[in-house]
């Protein structure tokens, strides 16, 4: 009765269309290609401007958090054209803040204290 359905006889298979060659575009020769080393993103964010670090005679400046004080040196120094004496840093932890009883959270960020020689001195509203 049915079966049909399990019966050895088969049929043979019907041949599957060949597959067609993806052609490739014309590249035209006139486009330039950057290297993705030459791409870097600012080290340096913003400056900051205290009335004790101008005192002093300090630079400081808000910082990429994966930065380093060497990558922090070269910066400065392409930026400004001045060699850094010292290079510091500080991880400032943000603050917790509240609004009613919803408590916030300010980013983490990182400052760099950038000392000269004496006497040196660097414009920073360029």
């Amino acid at each position: 009765m049915f079966m049909g359905f399990f019966s050895k006889k088969k049929t043979p298979p019907t041949p599957a269309e060949p597959v067609k060659a993806i052609q490739e575009l014309p590249q035209p020769a006139d486009v330039k290609k950057i290297s993705v080393g030459s791409v870097k993103s600012s080290v340096l964010i913003q400056p900051l401007i205290t009335e004790k670090a101008t005192a002093a005679g300090i630079y400081l400046f808000k910082v990429v958090p994966t930065a380093s004080k060497s990558e922090i040196r070269k910066e400065f120094r392409a930026k400004y054209g001045k060699d850094p004496r010292k290079v510091n840093v500080l991880n400032v932890m943000g603050k917790t803040k509240m609004r009613g009883r919803i408590v916030g959270k300010r980013s983490n960020w990182k400052k760099a204290m950038i000392y000269l020689a004496k006497g040196e001195t660097v414009d920073l509203f360029q």
